[in-house]
């Protein structure tokens, strides 16, 4: 069974300090947008310090870091009887597109994480773990405060890449924002 832990407590500085996951992309708050196209039913933990007007959790203490707020979402996922995990970032609101071909590769493989590449760079925020593997990178890691999410990646025993596409492309700056919203309004004219 699949649980995801979306990352969505950042502090958004590239974004002019915006809370990225009530940024809104062709009237949605891309947390909703990440949200909608998950599968059916998937437990998920959201893990932000903002109030977003759902079930959230967040990283102790506030803007922890990224792996910081993975295990906040692992432990309020664990206990769940999942098989395995993903990490998505809110900035990345499309990313659950992914989850198919990750999951696929991630049991032909027998890895521990699948993880998502873009461009030559490994995206560690569009990944999905062996849940086992994922308590056990935590685990190896030790304090998760800011800890880089490579770090803890670096923890898995084996790790597949895939090939990501534009589901993968994060929105980091208001620059990044205003593109994506205006290729938006050109395709649906």
């Amino acid at each position: 069974m699949l649980g995801v832990i979306i990352l969505a407590g950042g502090r958004g500085t590239r974004m002019g300090g915006a809370d990225k996951a009530s940024v809104t992309l062709g009237g949605e708050r891309l947390i909703d947008r990440l949200l909608r196209q998950l599968p059916y039913g998937v437990p998920a933990s959201v893990v932000s310090p903002y109030h977003l007007g759902m079930p959230q959790v967040c990283e102790s203490p506030l803007f922890g870091g990224p792996v910081a707020g993975i295990a906040a979402g692992h432990a309020a996922l664990n206990g769940g009887g999942l098989s395995t995990t993903a990490i998505l970032a809110v900035d990345a609101p499309d990313s659950p597109q992914m989850l198919p071909v990750l999951e696929r590769t991630l049991v032909r493989s027998g890895a521990d994480v699948a993880v998502a590449t873009l461009e030559g760079r490994i995206q560690p925020l569009c990944a999905l773990w062996r849940t086992a593997a994922l308590a056990h990178a935590l685990s190896e890691l030790g304090d998760p405060r800011n800890q880089p999410a490579m770090r803890l990646l670096r923890q898995a025993r084996t790790v597949v890449h895939v090939q990501g596409d534009d589901s993968v492309r994060d929105i980091d700056t208001v620059d990044e924002l205003h593109e994506r919203r205006k290729a938006r309004q050109t395709t649906r004219r």
